[in-house]
């Protein structure tokens, strides 16, 4: 049998009806992602939405993996403040988005869809299939949508049908028994692509020949090749529910207005003019058509040009928690100690501010990969229309780095530049404690207080004379606090292993089991040098972050190490230490703490040795090649 399940290693889509037909959620690997408050952000209805389609080679790349990887220029999109629903696509016939991308959208507070798409003449002999056992196939796509966690489906039918009033009935119940589960999540998005008389005919416009699935769904998808006729024909067909067509804009400039690339804004100005909704189809070009080194320089260039055309999304409830971490970066960060070097992981991505005047510092961090740096002025991070309760005491914590005085103010309905500050005397606030200290290099400002009056609050600000580096920012009434995660209560014996050699090379393969993972997440780290003391930062390796209960990891060991299959050898046995650090919901054990790994509540050390593993040379310390992520790479393999 394999040491690694595929199903526990890694996301994977359903590329068959056979495959949708035996899918299983009592067999189905469990995602663990958060839950979408689909209040948390308002949505003016007077605006555009705006919609991206996430196509990058197919998808299922690195982020198919549970617990990231060691590519530090895999892409991850984080204009999530822009858009209101993200769509994960591929060309498998039902594309599943992956955990780390359901995490990273719902952390961002955006509505994250699947993909089901049937292409050409296989599509037909397909669509055939489902027409003749539609409630189970409608039943499947229900569960598999409740299962995994994600928001709905992008439905794209290219390819001749026959029997349109199936899939009128498929389009209509499977929104339906979506609806019923959650009126205000789910959603269903149709492609513009077949007509209703069965004909595979992009429209390029909302009309009479596919109005039937736009009435049937949450909104239309528009194909790219548009012109302004068709953008003004849309507008009068779909009458006060204008706001549901989205016109696709390709990135790659397939046939589309402006050719894409850096002038895709000449697309989402035309369509501007008409107050249509946009559909960004494959943003990753920016990644996949660019030096992948500077992603982020040409990100913020595409971006900025289409800026004008967005708006961002107001925050509405407490709590707002951000260590402003990307999903990658050549660095990690724990209280500002760097521990390894090149990462990725979506599910660690923070809820990601927009703010002008500003840059991201990958060189240093409080958390995660990176710090938000804002330039020399008065800014602001988010946007807010919280009604707070006089009645209720409020917690507001940052941690920073400024050679200059900060100046922390609140703008609200009736009242501006407000000081947070227990040395000032205002009307609005009554500061009931004040704390400030150091957590290595970084310093903390707290603030416990109330409102006098009951209000709105519209903004936090932030004023120096110099740049504001920023590494967490958390907001919140003070019973979200109280919320404290158990304990992990881990079982020594609870460790699995096994030793391979390929080419020359030992592998070491393991499983670590947990139990009541009720935390944030929880973050796993090697101590890379033997006998030395694992608190020390510098021998300390990053390997990856989860909250499942069973954490697989695989090492490939250096030429000091060799396999005593036989147990004669009399050479020392390797062994090594690993830390569990997890993080608590509000990141409260992060702040509360010196050191990191100093809290026993919250930090386990592991030690490990491994009797089939052997030391070369004792007086080496290093045992360490690298550290393997792509672990179905091992399914091919026995244990």
């Amino acid at each position: 049998m394999n040491f690694f399940d595929t199903n526990l290693v890694s996301c994977r889509p359903l590329s068959n009806l056979a495959d949708l037909l035996k899918w299983s959620s009592t067999t189905a690997q469990k995602y663990s992602v958060s839950s979408l408050n689909s209040v948390y952000y308002s949505i003016d209805d007077q605006k555009p939405k705006f919609l991206v389609c996430h196509d990058m080679k197919n998808n299922y790349l690195g982020d198919k993996f549970f617990q990231g990887s060691n590519s530090s220029t895999e892409y991850s999109f984080y204009h999530w403040n822009f858009i209101d629903t993200f769509i994960y696509f591929s060309h498998h016939f039902i594309t599943i988005p992956t955990e780390s991308w359901i995490n990273a959208a719902h952390e961002n507070n955006c509505r994250i869809l699947g993909t089901i798409i049937t292409e050409f003449e296989n599509g037909e002999k397909l669509c055939n299939q489902i027409f003749q056992n539609l409630d189970t196939i409608i039943d499947k796509l229900v569960e598999i949508t409740c299962h995994y966690g994600f928001d709905g489906w992008l439905i794209n039918i290219e390819n001749k049908i026959n029997q349109m009033e199936k899939l009128e009935y498929f389009v209509q119940n499977l929104r339906q028994k979506l609806k019923k589960c959650n009126d205000k999540l789910y959603q269903i998005i149709w492609y513009d692509s077949v007509i209703d008389s069965g004909e595979l005919k992009w429209q390029n416009e909302l009309n009479c020949s596919n109005e039937k699935f736009f009435h049937n769904s949450d909104g239309i998808f528009l194909n790219y090749t548009w012109k302004d006729h068709n953008l003004k024909n849309s507008v009068e067909m779909a009458k006060e529910r204008f706001r549901d067509v989205f016109v696709g804009i390709d990135v790659f400039g397939r046939g589309c207005y402006g050719n894409g690339g850096f002038n895709t804004s000449q697309a989402m100005q035309k369509i501007h003019n008409t107050d249509l909704s946009y559909a960004l189809f494959a943003p990753g070009w920016i990644h996949e058509c660019n030096d992948e080194t500077q992603y982020y320089e040409n990100s913020q260039k595409f971006w900025s040009l289409l800026q004008k055309f967005t708006q961002k999304r107001t925050i509405r409830h407490l709590p707002i928690l951000s260590s402003f971490s990307h999903a990658s970066g050549k660095k990690f960060f724990i209280q500002g100690q760097k521990l390894t070097n090149s990462w990725n992981n979506l599910n660690l991505q923070s809820l990601i501010p927009l703010v002008d005047n500003s840059y991201w510092d990958f060189d240093d961090g409080f958390f995660g990969a990176n710090c938000l740096v804002l330039e020399a002025g008065t800014n602001s991070l988010f946007d807010l229309d919280l009604v707070v309760d006089s009645t209720k005491v409020f917690i507001f914590e940052l941690i920073f780095k400024t050679d200059a005085v900060l100046n922390i103010l609140m703008d609200g309905e009736g009242f501006t530049d407000v000081k947070l500050d227990s040395n000032t005397d205002n009307n609005q606030l009554i500061i009931l404690k004040k704390f400030e200290k150091r957590i290595h290099s970084w310093k903390s400002m707290k603030f416990i207080f109330k409102f006098k009056n009951d209000l709105k609050l519209k903004n936090i600000k932030f004023s120096t004379d110099n740049c504001l580096k920023l590494g967490l920012f958390r907001f919140f009434q003070e019973q979200d606090e109280i919320n404290k995660t158990k304990k992990i209560k881990l079982n020594p014996f609870e460790m699995d292993y096994s030793v391979m050699k390929m080419e020359k090379n030992a592998y070491l393969l393991v499983k670590i089991y947990l139990s009541k993972v009720s935390c944030k997440f929880y973050s796993v780290f090697l101590n890379r040098k033997l006998g030395i003391n694992s608190s020390k930062n510098d021998n300390l390796c990053y390997i990856g972050s989860s909250k499942k209960e069973q954490f697989n990891f695989c090492l490939k060991l250096n030429k000091n190490i060799f396999i005593d299959h036989t147990n004669e050898s009399k050479n020392d046995v390797l062994k090594f230490s690993v830390i569990i650090h997890e993080m608590d919901k509000m990141m409260d054990n992060l702040v509360n703490n010196e050191k990191i790994f100093s809290d026993s509540n919250s930090t386990h050390d592991l030690n490990f040795d491994f009797p089939l593993l052997k030391l070369h040379d004792s007086s080496k310390l290093n045992f360490l090649d690298q550290i393997v992520y792509d672990l179905e790479f091992f399914n091919t393999f026995s244990k």
